[in-house]
């Protein structure tokens, strides 16, 4: 059977649509609204019956860490989803915007929709590339979830039902602690509980192969790389495959939504074509969907109820 990059690359080359190969994810670089399309807006408050706003999850060197917490109507326990940000690893918070955010106008409509579905939504801080390279972040985001799962009784969550969720450099960010989940030993491994992992156009491959096989990276592209790492992958080639996600995939993955826009110039839907693959050839069940009306970040389009559907029924099925 053909793999899904061969199928893909089928479908999209008659488009014409796969963008100049980039290796990182950044801040929203957004498309226009195809026919200047706005699909709805989701309510300031997502829903949610209580929010607990600014909680304290952990304390470093440089600060606290906090995560704001959305809990649904009803009695629990609840699933949690745990939403990383994006914005380059050095910009963004965990603020849910639908119009700002890398997520962009499908974000606070898919937090929504999970909270009107039972699921309580967790939105986290992690420490930005100026505090520290990786693992740093990823290490950020398994502490918060092993914060709440240790805290699960006080808001009715179900500990062993979490889905962890991330936008652009927040979709590498989930993707690298599904991937180690069943490795303590790796920064951030080990996690317990996850269900299920869904990465929106976040990178999967910062090594230096990706270096070498995309040499005409942009200025942005190589400042946010180089602040994540600390360095350039070809500098330190070890380090870059470690934080690679698609580098540390073992079988023993949980169930990956992957949502990608083909017309992305920041991160090329090659880089999801293929970790879809490797997921696929080592047994874990993934979906890769793509989106012709989208660049970099989900801004208002007819393809937003399709992404919040497709997002529904994989929380449906794995949550």
């Amino acid at each position: 059977m053909a793999s899904a990059r061969r199928v893909w690359r089928a479908v999209l080359a008659g488009t014409a649509v796969l963008a100049a190969a980039a290796l990182t994810a950044g801040c929203l670089a957004s498309s226009e609204p195809a026919n200047g399309t706005l699909i709805g807006s989701a309510a300031p408050d997502l829903g949610a019956s209580r929010i607990v706003a600014g909680q304290v999850y952990a304390q470093r060197p440089t600060g606290p860490l906090a995560l704001d917490l959305f809990l649904p109507a009803g009695p629990g326990p609840h699933p949690i989803v745990v939403y990383a940000h994006g914005g380059g690893w050095d910009a963004g918070n965990r603020k849910i915007d639908g119009q700002l955010a890398a997520g962009g106008a499908a974000e606070s409509l898919t937090a929504e929709r999970m909270l009107s579905r039972g699921f309580a939504v967790a939105t986290v801080d992690y420490r930005l590339s100026d505090l520290g390279p990786a693992p740093t972040q990823v290490e950020d985001v398994a502490e918060a979830v092993r914060w709440l799962q240790l805290n699960a009784g006080t808001w009715q969550l179900d500990p062993e039902r979490v889905v962890l969720w991330g936008a652009s450099a927040g979709g590498l960010l989930v993707s690298q602690l599904g991937a180690v989940s069943d490795d303590p030993a790796e920064p951030g491994g080990g996690l317990t509980g996850i269900r299920g992992v869904v990465n929106w156009f976040g990178p999967t491959d910062l090594s230096a192969e990706a270096e070498l096989a995309n040499p005409h990276l942009s200025d942005y592209s190589r400042r946010t790389v180089r602040k994540y790492l600390g360095c350039m992958p070809g500098e330190c080639p070890v380090h870059a495959s470690a934080a690679s996600p698609i580098r540390n995939l073992s079988g023993a993955e949980p169930p990956f939504l992957i949502q990608h826009g083909t017309k992305d110039s920041l991160v090329p839907i090659e880089q999801s074509l293929d970790f879809a693959d490797r997921l696929r050839d080592l047994g874990v069940d993934v979906a890769l969907h793509p989106y012709e009306d989208f660049d970099h970040g989900f801004t208002p389009g007819p393809s937003v109820p399709m992404i919040v559907d497709t997002v529904d029924a994989f929380l449906a099925q794995h949550g």
